[in-house]
């Protein structure tokens, strides 16, 4: 079990906020997580200071050991040289400065630098008959690829920042070796250099010379080839041509869709009229006015209108019907009549037979019209092709000749950078070797300062992080302040755990009438100080004592209150409410084996299950047999009649119940009472165990008044192995009077209250 440290950690008891926190359901903000403060971190690191010693004294041993190690069998001996680039300069009167501005040179500089670092410069450096006999060499064996890769992980070449300085290191065991592979890199890069510097400037004009002529040469024969198309066609009118020939395509186009449709339309009615009886063929609108102004039949029509208006008037006004006269003019009129129908069917035959004729000739003449168009539209597709070829041909020259142009434009330029860079180049060297590498007689690895003074820092961000990590982790209740940030909760005192105490104690429930004086004693005392101060005693007469999990101390503290509350003159109450695992009975000699169970199945009253106990002020009722229905009965009306009548009684009624989390029968009793205190043991309960025990009681409207830390762990330096050294000191023999008088005044307790029962004699039968 982890000790704590409670310096510092016992929470001032204020009553109004004790009030508080007992009625009503939280704040909006009290379920959040708790953060810690700065005085909270300090606590942290006072609390867990010892482990916070070990982890900084091992990890810094951890890293001291490393230390000396990498110093005896890893060591890295530097070694550096320095390469300087020599800009061009221009004499200006006697004045010198540098051509080129700084941008330009710091971007040398770093392409220097990472020239250095050529694989193929490794390699010759590698292949000497001196590189090749260092303990570095010979250390990878017969890898050389392991050995150039390791080489150049472990060769830097960094620019030196507002110089023309290029800073070549390397760090190895040995510092001749780390000496002799710096120079040499150095040495063969400045060789290098100097003997491909003209030849590589002379090799770049000579290549932008030669790609300059054949642009220039590919340039001069396209606009030859221009010219000449300029010449032989004329290019604006070609353009105007081809606007002309889509125009006359378009309308090419458009009538071959019409005399098509025309086509198809002859077709479908000579596909009508073909291998049909033309006298059943129908007769058209345009058939019927032909027939009808034919002349012979006009004349025929008109000679039958005649006779039938010279019949109507002849049979008005001269004679009958049966005239000689009027039958002559009917026989007139029914022969021209009878010649009308002779002609129309006569031209009506005509006609229909002349109609397939006509559509033969009509589709003829339009097939004839459509391959007349179809040849022109060829034609003018053909002429628009050419046209559009040479047009294309055209743009893609000059689109050539652009490209071409801007191509010769920039080789020039390029042409002319090259010539001015060997002018320079031919002027003024490029690089040489400012400083060649010394031998080292100090590692750079290990650096002691860095590595012991950071180790240092380290090791202490160690052992407090691994402080806080433990604090937030941890899921126990350690500390009353543990009970404040995660239960909310006022707390009312704390126990100290009984292997601490110096007193013969037994058993934690007899702490309070075994040893008096203890300092378990003294701390059930502080709470009941608390709690007599922390509001009227009729807003906390009936006290339920519970707590989230079994095993937390509940039964020995409802115990010890009631005697401290009984030791301070107040009549007390103690009722065992526990019927699963009773304890009261075990705690107390004599008390009675039926109880709580058999007054509220309505088998005894009150008195006659109250046992007294040596103390005068104090009596007890156990759980009795164990009931059926624990909950039901404690939730009846029978139960709460009886917490009424032992109020009418007793000054305090404490009710031992069962865990919160386990039972219901704590809430069904919560509602029941007054008030209701929560016990936690140090170290066994969990702070989550604790926020939602007060959560369930918060959901019931129950009160709570506070809570009781139980088991509190002493260690060396805390609150509590200071208070027990304190105490007993205070306590001494040499600081008590030997003896009291024999007579003392007696403290009075107040008119006794109406229904108290007679303490001369056992209450019960």
């Amino acid at each position: 079990m982890s000790t704590v440290d409670t310096t510092q950690q016992m929470i001032p008891f204020n009553p109004a906020a004790t009030l508080a926190m007992g009625a009503g359901p939280p704040s909006m903000g009290m379920d959040e997580g708790p953060t810690l403060t700065a005085r909270e971190m300090w606590r942290v690191i006072k609390q867990r200071k010892l482990l916070i010693i070990v982890t900084f004294c091992v990890v810094y041993l951890l890293i001291g050991a490393a230390t000396v190690l990498i110093w005896r069998f890893a060591p890295a001996y530097p070694a550096e040289a320095y390469v300087e680039l020599v800009p061009p300069i221009q004499d200006w009167g006697g004045l010198k400065e540098p051509i080129l501005p700084k941008d330009y040179i710091a971007n040398r500089l770093a392409t220097e630098a990472a020239q250095i670092k050529n694989p193929a410069l490794l390699q010759e450096v590698l292949a000497l008959p001196e590189v090749k006999e260092t303990t570095f060499y010979q250390w990878y064996g017969d890898n050389f690829d392991k050995c150039l890769h390791e080489f150049e992980d472990l060769l830097s070449v960094v620019p030196v920042r507002d110089s023309y300085l290029i800073r070549v290191a390397i760090a190895v065991r040995d510092p001749a070796e780390a000496r002799l592979l710096v120079n040499q890199v150095v040495q063969r890069y400045v060789a290098r250099s100097k003997s491909t510097l003209t030849d590589e400037g002379r090799r770049k004009l000579e290549s932008l010379k030669s790609t300059q002529a054949a642009v220039t040469a590919e340039l001069a024969a396209i606009r030859s080839r221009i010219r000449s198309l300029r010449e032989q066609r004329d290019m604006p009118a070609i353009e105007s041509e081809r606007d002309v020939m889509v125009e006359a395509i378009g309308v090419l186009t458009n009538t071959v869709a019409e005399l098509k449709a025309r086509q198809a339309d002859v077709e479908a009615q000579l596909s009508t009229v073909r291998g049909v009886d033309p006298r059943n063929l129908p007769l058209s609108a345009e058939m019927k006015v032909i027939v009808e102004s034919d002349p012979v039949l006009r004349y025929y029509r008109q000679q039958v209108e005649a006779a039938e208006i010279q019949i109507a008037s002849v049979g008005r006004t001269l004679v009958g019907d049966k005239h000689r006269y009027m039958e002559m003019l009917r026989s007139q009129r029914d022969g021209y009549f009878q010649k009308e129908a002779a002609r129309r069917e006569e031209l009506i035959d005509d006609l229909r037979s002349r109609q397939v004729e006509s559509l033969q000739q009509e589709l003829a003449r339009i097939r004839n019209m459509l391959g007349e168009v179809h040849e022109q539209l060829i034609e003018k597709e053909n002429i628009q092709r050419d046209l559009d070829g040479v047009l294309q041909t055209y743009k893609n020259l000059t689109n050539d000749e652009e490209r071409l142009t801007r191509e010769l434009e920039e080789v020039s330029v390029q042409l002319r950078q090259a010539e001015n860079t060997l002018d320079v180049q031919s002027r003024e060297g490029r690089l040489q070797a400012h400083l060649s590498a010394r031998q080292a007689y100090l590692p750079s690895r290990p650096n002691f300062l860095l590595y012991l003074g950071g180790g240092l820092v380290l090791s202490l961000l160690a052992g407090v992080g691994l402080a806080f990590l433990r604090e937030l982790t941890d899921q126990a209740i350690r500390t009353p302040l543990d009970i404040a940030r995660y239960g909310h909760l006022s707390v009312l005192g704390s126990v100290p755990l009984l292997d601490d105490e110096e007193a013969d104690i037994e058993r934690i429930e007899l702490a309070t009438r075994q040893a008096p004086q203890s300092l378990v004693a003294e701390a059930f005392r502080q709470i009941r100080a608390h709690l007599t101060f922390s509001g009227p005693l009729a807003s906390q007469q009936a006290l339920l004592i519970t707590s989230p999990r079994p095993e937390d101390g509940k039964t020995a503290t409802a115990i010890n209150l009631a005697v401290t509350l009984a030791q301070g003159n107040q009549r007390v109450l103690l009722i065992d409410c526990n019927f699963r695992r009773p304890a009261i009975r075990a705690a107390f000699a004599n008390a009675k084996s039926e109880g709580l169970s058999n007054v509220l199945v309505g088998q005894r009253r009150l008195e006659e299950v109250i046992t007294r106990t040596e103390l005068d002020k104090l009596d007890v009722v156990t759980a009795g047999p164990m009931p059926p229905n624990p909950a039901e009965l404690l939730g009846s009306p029978q139960m709460r009649e009886l917490i009424a009548a032992a109020k009418q009684s007793y000054d305090r009624v404490i009710l031992d119940g069962p865990p919160c989390l386990l039972i219901s029968d704590a809430m069904v009793l919560a509602t029941e009472v007054d008030a209701t205190v929560m016990v936690a043991r140090a170290a066994n309960s969990a702070k989550g165990a604790l926020r939602r025990a007060r959560e369930q009681f918060q959901r019931i409207n129950a009160r709570i008044i506070g809570a009781v830390l139980n088991g509190v762990q002493a260690r060396p330096g805390g609150y509590y192995r200071q208070q027990y050294r304190e105490f007993y000191e205070y306590t001494s023999e040499e600081v008590i009077p030997r003896e009291l008088p024999e007579t003392l005044p007696e403290i009075e307790a107040g008119p006794p209250d109406a229904g108290q029962p007679d303490r001369t004699s056992d209450a019960g039968p």
